[in-house]
């Protein structure tokens, strides 16, 4: 399989459409640009393709997908209403009222993230400079946490880059997936916690323990003694 890609992997044009899958990845988040920077960043290690231009043209596509998410984001995300979208939208927006710039770093994280948090800053009309400065950093760390992804699975599998490029997918699959449910699990788990804390605790019932009172008529009559005059 791998022999019939290396024309397409030492090609210039491979870093052309690099640059369009990632951008186009900003506002349609279903070109799997991860995946394929983490394959890529596996296969690397055969010589091809270039590591450094592979990072540029990522890097570059990731800048251009989020300004024209950006644009999309001013007039049309009032449309957005339903499924998983609308959620991150929600919290996007949440996020950047609290974190302006950084939220753009943060959602690219984020399954769904990276273009519900342009398309947000948009119709929230955020500063660009904040934006650019979010956008470029963003792209910076996914690009390298995704190509470090897909060279570790060129170590791990150095004799078969096609299993490098699985191993190096999948962990970016297993880490998503680790990333969801500690979200998930986290605030059930504070939760629980702080019933507990704040639980008042429980002891003997001590009125057990204390005899019953005697009625006053089986009490022994009180007896007054005077003293001599």
């Amino acid at each position: 399989m791998l022999h019939y890609l290396m024309p397409l992997i030492s090609s210039p044009w491979l870093y052309v459409i690099i640059f369009l899958l990632v951008a186009v990845d900003g506002f349609i988040p279903v070109a799997m640009s991860e995946a394929v920077i983490i394959g890529l960043g596996a296969i690397s290690a055969t010589g091809s393709p270039d590591l450094a231009v592979l990072a540029g043209s990522a890097v570059a596509g990731g800048i251009a997908g989020d300004r024209i998410s950006y644009h999309v984001g001013r007039t049309a995300i009032a449309r957005i209403r339903n499924g998983k979208l609308a959620a991150a939208r929600a919290r996007a927006e949440q996020t950047l009222l609290r974190q302006g710039g950084a939220a753009i770093v943060i959602g690219r994280f984020i399954p769904y993230g990276r273009t519900a948090t342009t398309l947000t800053a948009g119709s929230v009309s955020l500063a660009m400079g904040p934006f650019y400065v979010g956008s470029v950093v963003s792209s910076l760390l996914w690009v390298a946490y995704s190509i470090g992804l897909g060279r570790l699975g060129g170590v791990a599998f150095a004799d078969s880059p096609v299993l490098a490029a699985a191993f190096g997918i999948a962990l970016g699959f297993l880490l998503a997936g680790l990333h969801s449910a500690g979200k998930r699990l986290l605030p059930r788990l504070a939760a629980i916690l702080g019933r507990v804390r704040f639980r008042r605790p429980t002891g003997p019932d001590l009125t057990d323990q204390v005899p019953p009172r005697k009625p006053e008529s089986e009490r022994p009559p009180v007896t007054i003694q005077s003293g001599a005059s």
